[in-house]
């Protein structure tokens, strides 16, 4: 689990760094209310597998 997460944040972070063509802000932060809810979603997934992992 934790190899899955570190994957996901080296291939996620180049795009948080950098803003996108046609936008002259930095970064993607003015993207964050759509990407809000798939993020709650990860966060809900992982600590329910660290929930089942401990209860067994």
């Amino acid at each position: 689990m934790r190899k899955l997460l570190l994957l996901g944040t080296i291939l996620l972070s180049p795009a948080v760094a950098f803003a996108h063509e046609g936008h002259g802000g930095v970064g993607l932060f003015h993207h964050f209310v759509d990407l809000a809810p798939a993020l709650a979603l990860l966060a809900v997934i992982g600590v329910g597998f660290v929930w089942v992992k401990k209860r067994k």
